[in-house]
């Protein structure tokens, strides 16, 4: 594969539009778009309507590097719709295949600035899953609580638990913030960034 990154060197420029991201990973023009406004491939925004984003030929291959091992970034759903104006949220495949203890340095992360023990609210907020769901699983103890309904009381470690483990992961939503959470993920194991904050939400909540 060297021998092919080094072609690609050579022909093209250091900086490649939109288009040519899409020739060279294979990819269609939504999926390119995706890789490049959530930051799994950095780019320079110019504002203009035409060549708007700069990319840089060695993010690209860094990106295609990452994909042999990875697998794809894009969530399953993330850029197609069932129908008209409607996608259907599903999770990080890379997540999926990724060891757990790199999944749990994400969350511990992510969750940094999250208070030590949490109400439902915030793990509403922490989770992006709707407070049916989240009531439902502190109910079936699938996230493990102090306390009992409807005063639950859940040390963030719990969480942090319940978050790492395949029952969440392999949840399908159609919250935005689900969303975010989880192809959040493949940015901070790309770039070593978060490029989503849901503790942001919780001082108002």
């Amino acid at each position: 594969m060297r021998e092919y990154y080094d072609k690609l060197r050579e022909q093209y420029p250091e900086f490649i539009s939109l288009d040519q991201l899409r020739l060279i990973c294979h990819i269609a023009k939504r999926s390119a778009r995706y890789l490049v406004v959530n930051g799994i491939i950095p780019a320079i925004d110019t504002g203009r309507k035409t060549w708007r984003y700069q990319i840089a030929i060695d993010d690209v291959i860094h990106y295609l590097q990452q994909r042999e091992k990875w697998g794809s970034m894009i969530p399953a759903g993330a850029v197609s719709s069932r129908q008209a104006g409607t996608i259907t949220y599903q999770p990080s495949l890379s997540m999926k295949k990724a060891d757990e203890k790199d999944i749990c340095r994400y969350f511990k992360q992510l969750y940094t600035d999250a208070g030590d023990v949490l109400t439902v609210p915030e793990i509403i907020i922490l989770t992006g899953l709707s407070q049916r769901t989240v009531l439902l699983m502190l109910k079936e103890k699938e996230i493990k609580s102090l306390g009992s309904s409807p005063r639950y009381i859940v040390p963030k470690q719990f969480l942090i638990d319940f978050v790492t483990s395949r029952r969440y992961i392999d949840i399908k939503s159609g919250s935005e913030a689900f969303q975010k959470i989880v192809s959040g993920f493949d940015t901070w194991k790309t770039t070593g960034r978060l490029d989503y904050d849901p503790t942001m939400y919780l001082a108002s909540n």
